[in-house]
């Protein structure tokens, strides 16, 4: 098979069965021997993955697979050591001082390219629930080697064991946290390899040299368990997802990038945990009490993260007292973080908002800085589901339904079928809801609980919503002991088995 060496500009690529790419200036000049293009569906541009990502990434995965066999080799008590050690190390006030001056370095890049900071900084909060984290991984009741079932025969049986998957290739958003959670793949035996946003690559560096890489050597791990990528170059991930040793990749994070990396992985045939676009939704009925609903509110706005409250839908025969009460509730969610609150109102909700707040001007905190934007704005129905990715100011969208089905109906048409909450203590409704609603997570209060740690009390590695389709096998929080296969051992017991 002939291998495509240069691209020359002018130059017509055939991708996706059909469709035709024309080769610019610009990807003739940066393409070099050994270098890979990959198309993705639902796109005329292609991804190129120059040579020195490809071989990172590989050098890295074979070092996290002689990982994988050393760590086979270790004992349980190793590794629950690790992740004393690793928090112990970031409890420790003089580590944590040198990771904050190196963080806050990281801010201020991040802050001079007019990008958002509001996950990337290494606060109290993130110290505390990196530890919390940690010391549950530690305390987790997980073995690496499990049976499962015993099916007998006659004279020889069968044992289902549950057995270390191998390589994880975690791709991270900003938070610093995450890389704790990438480590808890070793209490079920496998091995990471991980690549974080340049916005914060200096900072997980620090966190590896200063407190996680000598909690490997205190408990006599090999530091191959543990791999970063260490390039600020988006192809470096492109490059991993597209690496077939993998044994599974899994994608922190929303947006395009989420969906780039996805199609990547399914191209090459890597097993991928993906996150998605996130944004939580709630409902109304005519069960709803206002004081529930206000509390839901207030308890899903308090920061923005991906099962932050995104989209509220209304019930119109109650939505007098339902507007009013999700104004108040919009209102102190904005005091309780000493801003505003800003609403996305769906064109055909318009009628049910007075002409006076059309008229509001507000002060939106944006990752740009502070800006003077209407309070609310119209939205069409098709944009619904848009995520707000917002900063300090709590921005929803609302729309007002007719029905608690037609709620559900926009829910499974326009949202990234992630989070939905129906405010109601009747059963019935909930039962119904929950039946037709296509959510992985559903509720009946706020929607912040979704979350592994705090819902299940066991850190999690990665949450998936159902944009793809629903999950074989499992729930859309990946945690540890769900990175695993299943291996199956015969024992004959006579030597004159025949069939």
């Amino acid at each position: 098979m002939k291998k495509l060496t240069t691209l020359t500009e002018g130059m017509q690529l055939i991708h996706n069965g059909n469709q035709i790419y024309t080769v610019t200036q610009e990807l003739s000049n940066d393409f070099k021997e050994d270098d890979k293009l990959i198309f993705i569906p639902d796109s005329n541009e292609p991804i190129h993955i120059p040579k020195f990502a490809t071989d990172l990434v590989a050098k890295e995965i074979k070092l996290a697979k002689e990982g994988f066999y050393e760590l086979a080799s270790a004992t349980d008590e190793q590794i629950n050591t690790f992740f004393d050690q690793f928090s112990t190390n970031l409890a420790n006030d003089t580590i944590w001082e040198k990771i904050q001056t190196i963080n806050h370095d990281d801010i201020k890049v991040a802050k001079e390219k007019k990008k958002s900071t509001t996950r990337l900084e290494a606060n109290d909060t993130c110290r505390n629930n990196m530890i919390e984290g940690l010391q549950q991984f530690k305390n987790q009741p997980l073995k690496r080697l499990s049976k499962i079932q015993t099916i007998p025969h006659e004279t020889w049986s069968v044992e289902l064991l549950k057995n270390p998957l191998g390589v994880v290739g975690f791709v991270f958003e900003g938070r610093p946290n995450v890389i704790a959670d990438a480590t808890g793949v070793l209490k079920s035996g496998n091995t990471v390899v991980f690549r974080v946003g340049q916005d914060a690559l200096q900072t997980a560096k620090a966190i590896m040299e200063l407190a996680l890489y000598p909690a490997l050597d205190q408990a006599n791990l090999s530091r191959n368990c543990i791999r970063l990528l260490d390039h600020t170059s988006r192809a470096t991930a492109w490059a991993l997802f597209s690496n077939k040793n993998l044994n599974l990749a899994v994608a922190r994070g929303s947006g395009h990038a989420t969906r780039v990396l996805g199609s990547i992985a399914y191209q090459h045939g890597v097993p991928v945990s993906l996150h998605g676009t996130g944004g939580a939704w709630m409902m109304t009925s005519e069960s709803t009490n206002p004081q529930r609903l206000q509390d839901a509110i207030i308890g899903s706005l308090d920061r923005k993260v991906c099962n932050t409250l995104n989209t509220i839908c209304i019930l119109k025969s109650h939505q007098e007292t339902l507007l009013s009460t999700t104004f108040n509730a919009l209102e102190q969610a904005g005091k309780n973080l000493n801003e505003s609150y800003k609403v996305h109102i769906e064109s055909n909700s318009l009628a049910y908002i007075s002409n006076d707040k059309l008229k509001l001007k507000i002060k939106v905190t944006r990752a740009t800085g502070t800006q003077q934007e209407n309070q609310f704005e119209t939205i069409d129905i098709t944009k619904i589901g848009t995520e707000w990715e917002w900063e300090k100011t709590p921005e929803i969208t609302l729309i007002v339904v007719e029905s608690i089905d037609e709620a559900i109906n926009l829910y499974n048409t326009y949202s990234p079928q992630f989070v939905a909450s129906l405010i109601t203590q009747n059963e019935t409704e909930l039962t119904h809801f929950f039946n037709h609603i296509n959510a992985p997570f559903v509720g009946n209060g706020m929607t912040r609980w979704v979350d592994g740690q705090y819902a299940l009390l066991a850190p999690e590695l990665g949450l998936s919503n159902w944009e793809n389709g629903r999950l074989l096998a499992r729930s859309a929080i990946l945690s540890g002991d769900s990175i695993y296969t299943t291996r199956l051992k015969m024992i004959q017991k006579k030597s004159n088995l025949k069939r």
